[in-house]
């Protein structure tokens, strides 16, 4: 884990950046992303030349893993191999603040299209939530270049909590009893995923927990995800269960009961219980868990098999 910068080596900086909610956010990502090759997108409102869309939700004290957008004054997504990101926190009722941490952002290609988000690990050291009643705030600063070379530089704010929504790094994960293989006749009655994995529901988590093997879960509706993420997320667990299937065990668990059963275009039988156990406000979501029950790492959004692995083998071989 990095250092904190020291007091005495922070940079103070002037903030000026619109604040978009998260879930917001990410709507608007998906569908720039998922339009990225059509020649009539709509402009965004005048502002900065390029803005920071924040699609992690769940941001806490400690180590995150944050994803952002970048996209242009069209609303187009920008690429770059990587950029260069800083985490400030703003006072109470001041313009400015001072760089908590920095870090170099790697892009990750959306499984749909050829554009894509970044992805940081960054430390936070303090509470900021951005609202009336708790004025503080953080910023993400973002500097990479542009496909014509030229520098660029977007702004985003977003809050930072005491405490996770979802289960906290190094914490219990809840015993959620979920559907598996062998309670049902037809995979589609417990997931919406087109074709689906049976390894991936051959356990409840419950049952997995008592194992003592690390574990693995993806929580993902395929077929009504909104960002078009959660069906390549699933596949990618599928192929990390093949890399390491003598090591771990993996689980997928559809966030909608009875998906095949449908009024208009979404399920009719709501969310399933281990969402609300996990506390989930967004999906996909991957969990790696150890062999004690304990969380290891989580990725909000889309996760690439790179970085899965690269968590799973560190537990592995740790």
């Amino acid at each position: 884990m990095r250092k904190l910068m020291s007091t005495a080596a922070v940079t103070t900086v002037l903030i000026r950046a619109r604040r978009l909610w998260p879930i917001v956010a990410m709507l608007v990502l998906a569908v720039a992303l998922a339009c990225s090759s059509s020649p009539t997108s709509t402009p965004l409102p005048a502002g900065p030349e390029f803005s920071a869309l924040i699609v992690t939700t769940d941001l806490s004290l400690g180590e995150n893993r944050v994803v952002f957008g970048l996209l242009d004054r069209k609303g187009m997504p920008l690429r770059a191999e990587e950029a260069a990101v800083e985490a400030i926190f703003i006072p109470s009722s001041q313009t400015q603040g001072t760089v908590q941490d920095e870090a170099n952002a790697r892009f990750i290609q959306w499984p749909v299209g050829q554009q894509g988000v970044f992805a940081a690990t960054l430390n936070f050291n303090q509470v900021g939530e951005c609202t009336v009643q708790s004025a503080e705030c953080w910023a993400l600063r973002v500097r990479t270049t542009g496909p014509d070379g030229a520098p660029v530089t977007a702004i985003a704010n977003f809050a930072v909590r005491a405490q996770s929504n979802t289960p906290g790094i190094g914490n219990p994960v809840p015993a959620s009893v979920t559907l598996k293989g062998e309670d049902v006749e037809d995979l589609s009655t417990i997931t919406s995923s087109a074709v689906p994995d049976p390894d991936l529901y051959r356990l409840s988590i419950d049952e997995a927990l008592a194992e003592d093997e690390p574990l693995v879960v993806v929580f993902a509706t395929p077929a009504f995800c909104v960002s078009a993420a959660c069906g390549p997320q699933v596949e990618i667990i599928s192929q990390l269960k093949e890399l390491y299937s003598d090591d771990a065990n993996f689980i997928h668990v559809e966030v909608f009961a009875d998906p095949h059963l449908i009024e208009g275009s979404r399920p009719s039988g709501g969310f399933v219980a281990s969402v609300t156990e996990w506390n989930l406000p967004t999906e996909p979501w991957t969990f790696i868990i150890n062999k004690d029950g304990l969380m290891h790492s989580k990725f909000e959004a889309f996760a690439t098999l790179e970085e899965l692995e690269e968590s799973l083998r560190e537990l592995i071989s740790g």
